[in-house]
């Protein structure tokens, strides 16, 4: 399912090569519903709303955000830090973010590394989560799977799994 909210009023507006995904023990809960992260939205930016459990409020997630096919997962065209707010959601806000197809990976950076950790398999030992909702399984996800259409007046929500 496609996780771009449409549609918002003029007030309201617009988150690595993992091998295999596996969870760990007490995956949490994905957090408010994608329907509730509308009220984030801002006036003439793309807005990316992280969902990242109950991690707790003040950590930090990272994104990093593709718009060209040939370097996804290996130059973004952009990188934000944002903290996560009480509601367990980080807002990342992208004023300037020009109208057409991206793909985002956000991930809780736990150890403040500025790095997606990975174990001796390559999956990733800190919570990640890409556009699309797309969960890779035994090779990297494509561009074309986690791209969505953004345009200003949207909200973009990505949802952080372990």
């Amino acid at each position: 399912m496609k996780r771009v909210l449409r549609g918002l009023t003029a007030a309201a507006v617009f988150a690595v090569a993992f091998g295999c995904a596996g969870a760990r023990a007490g995956n949490a809960s994905p957090g408010l519903p994608a329907s509730d992260l509308s009220r984030y939205a801002e006036p003439g930016a793309v807005v990316l709303a992280i969902r990242t459990g109950v991690r707790a409020a003040g950590g930090k997630v990272r994104l990093l955000g593709y718009d060209d096919p040939a370097a996804f997962l290996e130059r973004a065209t952009v990188k934000y830090d944002a903290l996560v707010n009480a509601d367990g959601v980080a807002v990342i806000p992208l004023h300037g973010l020009h109208k057409g197809q991206y793909a985002f990976l956000a991930y809780y950076d736990e150890n403040g590394d500025g790095k997606l950790n990975r174990n001796a398999l390559g999956r990733p030992k800190e919570p990640y989560g890409f556009s699309n909702d797309v969960r890779p399984k035994l090779h990297k996800p494509h561009f074309n799977d986690v791209k969505v259409d953004v345009a200003p007046g949207e909200v973009i929500v990505l949802t952080l799994r372990d």
